[in-house]
């Protein structure tokens, strides 16, 4: 945190007008949020989704992870996604940068299985997000 907050300060220092203590940005700046599917989703086997490879380490080998948690639910936003989009929003933010969990679209490895669960829940998210008018970036 205190990095982000740190990059965040140098961030506003390289927006200053004249005054080198300026707190604002440019109006044209765009702030975003950014997520990994593995640290918010949770769901785990839920729906078709199987085991990534984050999962099985975590599940073998949870003496390696500091407080021992898996991904199984992590902040559940595969049920609370309408929650999370309702905070992106009500933070004023432009964009939602996030990752697909590929073990939800594709639980084979191959597409020769496409998951409709796992598409429908991404399309859901996309929708509730374009809802309120904050633009979706999957890396």
């Amino acid at each position: 945190m205190k990095v982000f907050v740190f990059v965040l300060s140098l961030i506003s220092l390289g927006f200053a007008d004249d005054e080198i203590n300026s707190r604002y940005f440019p109006k044209s700046f765009k702030f975003a949020v950014a997520n990994a599917a593995t640290q918010i989703e949770g769901g785990w086997l839920e729906d078709g989704k199987t085991e990534s490879i984050w999962d099985h380490f975590a599940h073998t080998h949870p003496e390696k992870i500091g407080d021992h948690s898996t991904p199984d639910i992590a902040c559940d936003s595969y049920h609370k996604y309408k929650e999370d989009v309702a905070m992106v929003k009500a933070m004023g933010l432009d964009y939602y940068r996030l990752s697909i969990a590929w073990t939800r679209i594709l639980p084979t490895g191959y597409p020769d299985k496409i998951n409709q669960a796992g598409v429908q829940y991404y399309k859901n998210l996309f929708a509730e997000l374009k809802a309120v008018n904050v633009e979706p970036m999957v890396t």
